[in-house]
Order: structure tokens, then C-alpha cells, then sequence
């Protein structure tokens, strides 16, 4: 059945007229750049070459949103959260459009976006006439701009041939961050093909190369007509520095657009306050360059955060910025950007500088009245008529959110995965991890190592020991997936060396992070990898004849971890070599956090053993070697580690597509392995420091 079958067009809810502005007001947001004639971009010479400058006025506004915000630094994160997620007026939104529209993969961005395509004409002349388009998504994980936009297309422009592409920080190069990266994969596995992660494959757009690479990739399908970012950075640390902290990130997202963009285009990118330097002088260049410019908050974009878009219209082509391009590169990605201002303040006019400090003034007035709204509302949270009236507004924003952007279902056949990420439920491997008040955080960096012992361990009780459902709670997790007739193909991924392990797909995030935590501390790394503190052999034989043991070393840091993985490849491959058809392998301490170890296992499993086993004791079982002829596949990995190690500048990170080993009974095996691996670890470190702290 397709989804249009029982649609039915809801009417519009008109509200009475206590609530008349306040509908208005939410969903009117906006501001509009005025041209002037006389406005001018700066000679040459003088991009970047002064130091950072401040606006008295911009100063101001930014000290009075400061204070507001750090009425907040003592309230817990989690009930702050829930008390403004209960107010938010736009809180049904999603609610009522997945009972109505069931649209695809949707989310709170999938709906901003949305009102961005619907409040302005971000659809080019040319696309609509010439039925083609290609759009360009920055910084876009996990998908719902992409997801929205053919939402869209489908109800308004359904004759237009669309193509995509997207760019992210990697979600599978486990030397990316993960306060900086979304991990949520459930469109981008999908549609892997459309996503673009540069030259050295981590998907840093900072990195002027690989922005080079997503361009060009972008520019083969077509005319780019249309160039969304979104990014952000984790600024919970440093709730106080927020445009500061994410303004290099905005700067290389702008540059690449403007020079992925054709004639006539759009650009939409995510800003957060406009009070300083940088974000000054990049809405001077982008009003040089579009014949229009919008700064807009959408309804359902949170109400007490900074966060707004600016809707760039009608590109006036990137001709005009080519001779400016050597001194754009040049702070591209680099210290340069930070340490001076793109232009000069004497050379931004007066009455630009007035239009910025209007538009400040204006998004900055709004989220301070929310912010005091928000906290009366938590000290008086007996008033049963306050909650009322917001009961009565959120019913009223979702009916007209459906009424004024004439939503409506599309058929599964219109979708970009056809009806697939309706049916797929994936466990939540990284549930939100802070906890506390912003001013508890600031306290842990300041508290003597006994003090952070006792914070871990309570942690490791409570979040982790807790938990059992994560966890391998039998001495051995038998899997069989021996298959030596399946033909297993080898897919080479390359990319840059991983110096550490940073993040993975497949862990349980809170147990990872508290590992990491741990070794945080030089004092804590000390006693851990002192000769005291060796891992112990495991001499269980699980009631198994085990025909050889090989213990792997601990990873301790004193060297690049893609040098001990490659490292432990090779002892695992010297072993099997030893063994004879039918013997057992028992391996110790293998780590299985990156797609490389992991692809290696899936190959050994699938190809050479009867049976693997995981064990709740940081060992895995290899029984029954039944094809030793299989081994030809780890040496072809072998050979190309090899080959890539005389290059120096890039390593292999996996030898198998990720479709292949991130799904499946055989994924779910090695969550748990993990999540127990880690669990271990961390209970063993923690036990260790005990004695010393």
C-alpha cells in the first residue's frame, strides 16, 4: 500500500487570538540584508592581514546573552533538557508529521530544512526549467537535509532529475572524534556511494584537499545549484565561546561552497551568534557574492539556542572570488584563520556594520526572553495554567506547520531507500553521555586523582556494570559462519594512518568513553602500564583442547596504533601458518574496535575456521581450522599493509566493504565482545589504580 491511501488533508487550526502573535512571531523569524550600492569588497593585500577586532555594540550583546546563559551552568543537564523539550512550542511537530506524513529518516533537521525550502525560493530558475539539478551537502550526517530536500522535490518540482552529494566526518575512521562527528549511519549505509570523505578518507573538510576532492566529485554529475552545511562542533566545554569555537569549521564550509556552486545557486549554512570578527566579514563576502541574503530561525529549531541558517539566493558566480582564491586557501584549515581577521574593520561600512548589529540584536533579544521564560517555568512548575497554555500552543504550531508548508505523504517509490529506513531498528549505541551541570564538569577537571578514581568507578556502576543486556554474560558466545564456497572479495579502503582509536561502530559509546577517560590522566596511564600492571595469561581451556594460545600485546601508546595493529596482524598470521586442518586457536587480548581487525576476523571466520567463539574473558576461540588454503587472503592483506607502509602517507583501513561486516549476527558478536573487552579493561585499570592512588 503507499502511504498516500489514507491521507487525508487536514484543515488548517485557526487559533483564537490570544494566540494569534506568538503564531506569527514563531513562525516569522527572519532578517534581510539590505545592499547598499556603495558597498565594496577590500583590495587584495588586505584580506588577513590584520589582527582580530571587536564591535563595542556586538560586545554587549554578547556579555548580555553570556549572562543569560550561565544562569544555566548550575541546573543538570538531563532535567534542564526534559524541562525545555516539554516547552518547546514546536515539540509536536515531529509527533504529528510521523503519524501524518510518515516522512523518511525524520528528524528535527529534516523539519528545519524543510521550512527553509518552503519560507524561500532555494529551488533555482534554472533547475526548474532545465529539469536538473545536483545538490552538495556539507557536514551533513546522518542524511535529513538530503532525505527533506527530495521530500520537497517530490510534492513541488517532481520533473527535476536530482542528483546528490554529501560530505561528513567518516563515521568508519575511528580516528575522528566523536563530540565533533554524528555516528548515526542508517541513510549513509545505505547510500554510501553518494557520500564523499576526501582523499585521506576521514571526511575533514577542514583539510583543503579533501574539500578539492568533495568539489570536483560534486562537479562531475552536473551544474550545482544548490549547497547546504550544516555543521557544528561540540561546544558543551565552552557553552560561553560557541561562534569562536565552530567559526573555522563555517569558514571552510563557505569557501568550498563558493567554489562548488554554478551561476544562479543556493547556499543555506548553519550559524550560531554574529557577534564576532570572523562571522562579520564572511556575511560581508556572501552579500558580495548572492543577489540575495537571509538570516532565518525556523520554528522547530530549538528556541533557546543560537542557532540560525542564512538562505543565500541567486550566486552571482564564482569568477568574481577566483583571484582571491591563493589567499582564501591560505588560512584554510590553519592557524592563520584564527590569528587574523579576513578584513580589515575600517574596511566594512558603517551602515553594514549597523544591519549586522540589528540582526544580532534581534535573534540574541529572542533567545534571552526564552531563556528567562524557560527558567521561571522551572521555578514554578505548580502553575498548571502555564503548562496549559503551552499544551495549547504546541497543538496549534503542528497543525499549522502541516497547513502552511502544504505537507504531505509521498509514495514508498518516491523515497530515496524506497520504504527501507521505515523498517530499520537499530539499537542507540551512543545515547547521550553527559550528565550533571555544566558547573559539576568544570569541578571533575579540578579534582585531586582520588577524587576522579571514585567519579570513574561510580560511573563504571552506574552505567556500565548496570547494564547487562550490552555485555557477554556466558563463558562462550559460539557463532558459526564458515562458508568456503561463499566468494569472499577483498575491497581495499585507504586513508590516513590511524595514530589512536578515537571512536567506533562497533561499541557501546559510554563504556568507550570511559576507557578513555581513564587514560586521560598521565598519572593514571603510569601506574596502568608499569610493569605491575601487565595483563595476565589466561589459561582457561573452556573445556576445549586448545592446540595453541597467542597472547596479544596491550596497546600502550608509545607508538601509532596503525603500527601495532599492522603488527598484530602479522602475529596472528604466523600462527595460523603453525596450525594444522583441524587444530583450535585461542587468541587473548585481540582488540576488534576498527573495521580493519574486524574485516580481518569476518576473513577468518568465513573462510578458514568451523566456529568462532567470544569469550566474557577478552579472548576469542578460532576451532577447527578447516581450509588452511584460506590463509591466501590475510596475506594478500598482509602484502598490501606492506606496500602501503613504504608510502607513509596512507594506510589500509579496511580489506572489506563495511555492508559487509557491519550487519548481522556476526556485527551484533563483535558489539558485545567490545563492550565487554573494554568493560573489562576498564575494571581491570580502575582495580590497578586502587592500589597506587
Amino acid at each position: 500500500m503507499f502511504k498516500n491511501d489514507s491521507y487525508m488533508c487536514p484543515q488548517r487550526f485557526f487559533s483564537n487570538d490570544d494566540f494569534q502573535d506568538e503564531l506569527n512571531n514563531l513562525f516569522n523569524k527572519k532578517f534581510q540584508f539590505r545592499f547598499h550600492n556603495d558597498w565594496k569588497l577590500p583590495e587584495k593585500e588586505s584580506w588577513f592581514s590584520t589582527p582580530p577586532w571587536k564591535v563595542k555594540q556586538l560586545e554587549i550583546l554578547k556579555n548580555r546573552l553570556n549572562f543569560h546563559k550561565s544562569q544555566l551552568n548550575d541546573f543538570n543537564i538531563e532535567e534542564w533538557s526534559s524541562h525545555t523539550r516539554r516547552r518547546n512550542p514546536a515539540g509536536e511537530v515531529c509527533w504529528r508529521l510521523r503519524c501524518l506524513i510518515n516522512p523518511e529518516f525524520l528528524t528535527q533537521a529534516w523539519t528545519k530544512f524543510y521550512e527553509c525550502a518552503c519560507t524561500y525560493r532555494i529551488i533555482p530558475a534554472e533547475a526548474t526549467l532545465e529539469r536538473k539539478m545536483v545538490s552538495l551537502h556539507l557536514c551533513e550526517a546522518p542524511g535529513a537535509f538530503i532525505t527533506s530536500l527530495n521530500h520537497y522535490l517530490k510534492l513541488n518540482h517532481q520533473n527535476i532529475d536530482w542528483k546528490w552529494v554529501a560530505n561528513t566526518l567518516n563515521p568508519y575512521y575511528e580516528g575522528n572524534s566523536p563530540s565533533n562527528m554524528i555516528s548515526d549511519d542508517r541513510f549513509m549505509f545505505h547510500t554510501l556511494n553518494n557520500w564523499d570523505f576526501g582523499v585521506d578518507n576521514t571526511g575533514n573538510l577542514m583539510d583543503w584537499e579533501n574539500s578539492q576532492a568533495i568539489i570536483r566529485k560534486a562537479k562531475s554529475l552536473g551544474k550545482v545549484l544548490l549547497v547546504t552545511a550544516d555543521g557544528s562542533i561540540d561546544c558543551l566545554q565552552k557553552p560561553d565561546a560557541q561562534e569562536e569555537v565552530t567559526s573555522p569549521l563555517h569558514y571552510c564550509e563557505i569557501i568550498t561552497a563558493l567554489q562548488a556552486l554554478s551561476t544562479d545557486g543556493t547556499l543555506i549554512f548553519k550559524l550560531f551568534t554574529l557577534f564576532e570578527h570572523s562571522t562579520v566579514s564572511l556575511l560581508y563576502l556572501v552579500n558580495h557574492l548572492f543577489s540575495e541574503v537571509n538570516i532565518y530561525k525556523p520554528v522547530t529549531s530549538r528556541q533557546g539556542n543560537s542557532e540560525v541558517y542564512a538562505i543565500c539566493l541567486k550566486y552571482k558566480g564564482s569568477a568574481s572570488l577566483e583571484e582571491f582564491l591563493p589567499t582564501l586557501k591560505s588560512a584554510y584549515g590553519s592557524e592563520q584563520y584564527g590569528n587574523l581577521a579576513l578584513f580589515p574593520l575600517e574596511a566594512i561600512p558603517e551602515t553594514f556594520l549597523k544591519q549586522i548589529e540589528e540582526c544580532a540584536c534581534y535573534f540574541c533579544s529572542i533567545q534571552c526572553q526564552v531563556i528567562n521564560n524557560n527558567i521561571q517555568a522551572y521555578l514554578m512548575q505548580k502553575n498548571i495554567a502555564l503548562h496549559s497554555d503551552i499544551k495549547k500552543i504546541r497543538g496549534i504550531v503542528a497543525s499549522e506547520f502541516i497547513w502552511q508548508y502544504d505537507l504531505k505523504p509521498i509514495d514508498y517509490e518516491q523515497e530515496i531507500m524506497k520504504g527501507a529506513l521505515h523498517e530499520e531498528n537499530k539499537i542507540n549505541m551512543n545515547p547521550r553521555y553527559h550528565r550533571g551541570s555544566y558547573t559539576e564538569r568544570q569541578l571533575y577537571t579540578k579534582m585531586s586523582l582520588r577524587e576522579k578514581l571514585n567519579n570513574l568507578n561510580s560511573f563504571l556502576q552506574a552505567e556500565v556494570l548496570s547494564n547487562p543486556m550490552i555485555l557477554i554474560n556466558e563463558p562462550v558466545k559460539w557463532m558459526y559462519f564458515y562458508n568456503e564456497y561463499t566468494e569472499l572479495k577483498l575491497h581495499f579502503t585507504y586513508g590516513c594512518p590511524l595514530e589512536k582509536i578515537n571512536s567506533s561502530k562497533f561499541i557501546f559509546v559510554p563504556i568507550f568513553k570511559l576507557y578513555q577517560q581513564i587514560l586521560a590522566e598521565e598519572e593514571f596511564k603510569e601506574i596502568i602500564f608499569s610493569k605491575d600492571g601487565k595483563s595476565i595469561d589466561n589459561n582457561r581451556d573452556y573445556g576445549l583442547e586448545i592446540n595453541m594460545r597467542l597472547l596479544l600485546p596491550d596497546f600502550e601508546h608509545s607508538e601509532s596504533y596503525h603500527v601495532f595493529e599492522k603488527r598484530c596482524l602479522k602475529m596472528l598470521l604466523q600462527s595460523m601458518q603453525k596450525l594444522s586442518q583441524g587444530q583450535t586457536l585461542l587468541v587473548q587480548n585481540i582488540n576488534m574496535a576498527t573495521h580493519f581487525n574486524v574485516s580481518v576476523i569476518y576473513i577468518i571466520t568465513k573462510k578458514c575456521f568451523e566456529k568462532i567463539g567470544f569469550t566474557s574473558e577478552n579472548t576469542i576461540i578460532l576451532k577447527n581450522l578447516k581450509n588452511k588454503s584460506a590463509l591466501n587472503y590475510l596475506e594478500l592483506v598482509d602484502a598490501e599493509c606492506d606496500k602501503m607502509k613504504i608510502d607513509g602517507t596512507k594506510d589500509v583501513l579496511n580489506s572489506l566493504k563495511v555492508q559487509t561486516t557491519n550487519v548481522g549476527d556476526f556485527y551484533n558478536s563483535i558489539i558485545f565482545y567490545n563492550n565487554t573487552f573494554y568493560r573489562n579493561k576498564c575494571l581491570e585499570y580502575l582495580t590497578k589504580i586502587e592500589k597506587f592512588v
